[in-house]
């Protein structure tokens, strides 16, 4: 993309030239102005899902210092609506969104902890998440 000819050179170049390559360069910057401000907000929404992902994996290993609470079936319900609260709580006192697809796995990883005993079916984090996003939805 070079708009100077090639006799315009160094001491040649005249003021259309000069401004030519103004021309360029400015939009060549704008152009990396563009990069820096995508690649920024890309490591921001890094650095954020590292926090998340450090916080799931300590609610994770510290699952199992806690007394176990069991869900019974026709209490599904209930116990999706308190995490759903909980999730808006903790997303209102860290005031930053947060992952819910990360929340439904620490949710999945704690059930299949506290039932890793007990001859019961475990759930799968879809299970979970289609759970979660149902009473969601609900709570609207």
């Amino acid at each position: 993309m070079n708009v100077i000819n090639e006799k315009n050179k160094g001491i040649n170049m005249v003021i259309a030239d000069i401004r030519a390559l103004l021309e360029e360069k400015k939009n060549c910057f704008a152009k990396q102005q563009a990069r820096k401000e995508k690649l920024e907000q890309t490591m921001a929404n890094t650095c954020n899902d590292i926090e998340q992902l450090e916080y799931t994996l300590r609610q994770m290993e510290c699952a199992g210092a806690r007394p176990k609470r069991v869900v019974s079936c026709r209490h599904v319900s209930d116990f999706f609506i308190h995490a759903s609260e909980v999730f808006d709580y903790l997303q209102h006192r860290l005031h930053r969104r947060l992952n819910y697809v990360w929340f439904c796995l620490a949710l999945c990883s704690r059930y299949d902890f506290e039932n890793r005993k007990i001859d019961r079916p475990l759930l799968s984090p879809a299970t979970v998440l289609g759970y979660f996003k149902r009473e969601r939805d609900f709570l609207g």
